[in-house]
């Protein structure tokens, strides 16, 4: 199995957020039950975006779908319990023709343990759900926040 390459070095995040575990996202034993992991990682992208005023998408882009989950990975490190507070460490860390990817790095607020590192690739569609390019706007105020050589 390949592991993706994800930085554990906080200083290679400029966004976080944070994710308070509900009873509901528990298994029978009282720990995170795997699957909240996708959800955990799709507030981390949509908070990211939205921090960015990437979240809502006006004029040449807007009958774009800024992207669909082709794949997302999850590595666990430690266990999560009810009440406890993650702290998602989100970046983007490749934008590539029709895609892009977000690393994400969850440690525990109380502790600061590391929780779980996972990764999430986006493709850009149009309205027929072919892949299109990432447009300019999208790719330049990431590549600005996130310091990407061009």
């Amino acid at each position: 199995m390949t592991e993706p390459d994800i930085s554990t070095d906080l200083n290679d995040y400029g966004f976080s957020t944070e994710i308070r575990v509900r009873l509901s996202e528990t298994d029978a034993v009282g720990i995170v039950f795997f699957g909240s992991f996708a959800s955990y990682f799709d507030v981390g992208r949509m908070d990211y975006l939205a921090h960015l005023n990437l979240d809502r998408f006006d004029g040449q882009i807007r009958d774009l779908i800024p992207g669909a989950v082709v794949h997302q990975q999850v590595r666990f490190k430690a266990p999560s319990h009810y009440n406890d507070i993650l702290v998602m460490h989100v970046r983007i860390s490749n934008i590539g023709k029709t895609s892009y990817t977000f690393n994400f790095l969850v440690n525990n607020k109380r502790d600061r343990r590391l929780v779980a590192t996972g990764t999430m690739t986006m493709v850009w569609l149009n309205d027929t759900f072919d892949p299109v390019r990432v447009p300019d706007e999208f790719r330049a105020v990431v590549s600005t926040f996130e310091a990407f050589d061009d």
